[in-house]
């Protein structure tokens, strides 16, 4: 698959979000943007949505890839949630999304979770449906605040709430997989 394509379509998207809703854009207008046809889009995606979830995982990669620590990664995601309010905004408020795991908010907090559990916990060993559990945990926690700073006009600035989660987190991500962790690998 071609990633020049795949990235021509995304940013078609992220564009067509500057202005509106998610389920007012069309496969069409993505197409014409990027001047390729329908058959070449269906090629690389299944729906709109395909490419949304796509486009996240570029984006949270991006976002998140410089990062050395938690709240690190944290800072920049409020950052891009910021720099991309109305993109975000079109999503988050399309009522055809089907599952709220498609809004930026979730991928932007499973990646920083998933990172966290990995880097704090790595030589415990959890199972995996217990790794998987806490990732899910920290990732609702954290979307949660993302959400309503977010729906609060984002008045407070990213490095005060990263400040305060940072009180709240420091040291929960291992002490919570310890408490997971098998007998023989916990210390």
């Amino acid at each position: 698959m071609a990633p020049s394509t795949k990235l021509a379509l995304a940013n078609a998207l992220k564009a067509q979000l500057q202005k509106k809703f998610l389920d007012d854009i069309t496969v069409k207008e993505l197409v014409e943007a990027c001047e390729i046809n329908r058959q070449t889009f269906y090629y690389h995606f299944q729906d709109i949505y395909d490419l949304l979830r796509w486009l996240l995982e570029h984006e949270t990669g991006e976002a998140l890839g410089g990062a050395e620590d938690w709240q690190a990664a944290l800072l920049d995601a409020f950052r891009y949630i910021r720099d991309n309010h109305m993109v975000i905004y079109h999503i988050y408020r399309s009522a055809g999304r089907d599952n709220l795991l498609d809004c930026p908010f979730y991928s932007l907090a499973r990646a920083i979770a998933s990172a966290s559990l990995e880097r704090e916990a790595r030589e415990l060993r959890l199972p995996e449906a217990d790794a998987d559990f806490l990732t899910d945990f920290y990732m609702y926690a954290i979307a949660g605040v993302m959400i309503g700073w977010f729906a609060g006009d984002m008045r407070e600035e990213p490095e005060e709430l990263v400040g305060r989660l940072s009180r709240l987190l420091e040291g929960e991500f291992r002490r919570s997989a310890e408490k997971f962790a098998p007998e023989e690998t916990a210390v």
